[in-house]
């Protein structure tokens, strides 16, 4: 068997797996981390109903709508509200997802914002749907801690998505074990 070494602009990425590629997180003890970036899409339940493996660091702007019509293909329903971070905002973004029949869309405004902008945000319902959103990062942390995603024994991309998809769906029994 051979090993590939990936030299990806001048640094070495990882001889154990040729998919992994740098991701820059802003962290100030490791600002840049080696892997995927994992999309998940939760339910109001809480319930994992959708989750995608990305090889490299593509924008959160660009992934929002794909999620989405997943989400729809997936469940057969339209979601009646969305809420993600500001990483997603973007305005193309809030007209498709408007087009597409979503009701309540938050997702707050990167940079400056207007007085109309501030005031949309403001609404009980926006600040409502950011507070269950941060929910999600607790998710996100009981995944890695106690249900493996923190470091994925399996290599490649088609790999770590067979490691996620298995850590996800012992979460979700769980969840549902929990609320019968």
């Amino acid at each position: 068997m051979h090993r590939v070494c990936l030299v990806f602009q001048g640094n070495l990425i990882s001889l154990y797996d040729p998919d992994a590629r740098p991701i820059q997180k802003g962290k100030l003890k490791s600002p840049t981390e080696f892997g995927y970036k994992t999309e998940i899409t939760e339910n109001e339940d809480r319930l994992v109903t959708d989750y995608k493996i990305h090889i490299g660091n593509p924008s959160d702007e660009s992934l929002l709508l794909g999620t989405v019509r997943r989400h729809i293909e997936n469940t057969g329903r339209i979601p009646y509200a969305v809420a993600t971070d500001r990483g997603y905002s973007s305005g193309k973004n809030e007209a498709a997802l408007t087009e597409l029949g979503i009701k309540r869309i938050s997702i707050p405004k990167k940079g400056k914002k207007t007085q109309k902008r501030q005031t949309h945000e403001r609404q009980r319902w926006f600040r409502r749907l950011q507070a269950w959103r941060a929910g999600g990062e607790g998710t996100i942390s009981i995944l890695k801690r106690k249900y493996g995603l923190g470091r994925s024994l399996l290599r490649g991309h088609r790999g770590v998505s067979i490691w996620v998809g298995f850590g996800i769906l012992t979460y979700n029994l769980r969840r549902l074990a929990a609320m019968n």
